[in-house]
């Protein structure tokens, strides 16, 4: 994706119904959890144009190769397809981090303010999307490392479930590669496959006699009371550890709500205020904490799935 040229940049909508759309386009780019990794380049003045300007477009090719669903039987046919050089590794997650690097700036912006401006608005719509499309982008020419993974570790399920893994595990490995140190995107990838396919087939072996039981963590649990859950101590303990450590890259706003609504750095028996309160404390409205916590709280998530074993995130 191209840059959007400047004069266009805060084209208001001309319908209702994009109107709707766009606000949803808002909600979902103030609450996507953004870690980013920087690069010397960022510094620079003219970073924008020395990051995006660039003399050759790396092409998009098509994908429709790529076909997870296959009968067990048969087995999947070799897939060729041309993985991105290193020089082109650069350039596209230079783009995708300076993207995230704007948007985590506005993210910031936005929610200390009582009323955002349309101008910063469309802002963090054009880094939300621009982010998007470099992370597909760089996802779409590494998918035959997943299909490639999954052929090797087979006998630990179905190899539909294991590309599912697999694709998951791919799109973490963009968000925390680092190209300035000079390795290659695949070598980084498969390491975090093989991880990925490792747990997936200890946690299919685990459960293989048992009912399945589908549970989407990322939904909100419905509560008659705000605080009606029970966090186990030793969860707290590890809360606590990522969150002063810096490794979720939380920013202020994001520890101070975390702090006010789980209790976090006080002793025993804490206070946990309710969104309407914490907003009172902050001077932000209550829609505005419950973005940041979901925010925050999807960042330490992709901490925890690093640093801890599937069964305890599952418990």
């Amino acid at each position: 994706m191209q840059l959007m040229p400047k004069k266009n940049r805060n084209k208001t909508t001309p319908t209702s119904g994009r109107l709707v759309i766009e606000q949803d386009k808002v909600h979902q780019a103030l609450t996507d959890p953004v870690l980013v990794i920087e690069s010397p380049c960022f510094t620079k003045k003219n970073a924008e144009e020395l990051v995006f300007e660039i003399p050759n477009i790396i092409p998009r090719l098509p994908i429709s190769w790529y076909s997870p669903a296959i009968d067990r039987a048969m087995p999947p046919k070799r897939t060729v397809a041309a993985l991105l050089t290193r020089e082109e590794e650069g350039v596209l997650f230079r783009q995708y981090n300076y993207a995230r690097l704007q948007l985590q700036t506005l993210q910031d912006k936005i929610t200390h303010s009582r009323k955002p401006k349309q101008h910063d608005l469309h802002e963090l719509v054009r880094w939300y999307d621009i982010s998007i499309d470099k992370r597909a982008h760089i996802v779409e020419r590494n998918l035959a490392l997943v299909l490639a993974m999954a052929k090797r570790s087979w006998a630990t399920g179905e190899y539909a479930d294991l590309v599912a893994e697999g694709n998951v595990a791919l799109v973490r490995s963009v968000d925390r590669f680092n190209c300035e140190l000079g390795f290659k995107f695949s070598t980084y990838a498969c390491r975090a496959l093989t991880t990925a396919f490792n747990r997936f087939g200890r946690k299919q072996s685990k459960h293989r006699d048992t009912i399945p039981f589908e549970f989407d963590t990322d939904r909100e649990p419905v509560l008659r009371n705000e605080f009606e859950f029970d966090i186990p101590q030793e969860h707290i303990h590890a809360l606590r550890t990522i969150v002063r450590s810096g490794e979720a890259q939380l920013t202020a706003v994001e520890q101070e709500v975390l702090r006010y609504r789980f209790g976090l750095f006080a002793a025993q028996n804490p206070p946990r205020l309710t969104l309407e309160k914490v907003g009172r404390v902050l001077g932000i409205s209550k829609e505005r904490v419950r973005q940041v916590q979901i925010r925050a709280l999807g960042k330490i998530r992709e901490v925890f799935e690093m640093q801890f074993p599937a069964d305890l995130l599952a418990g």
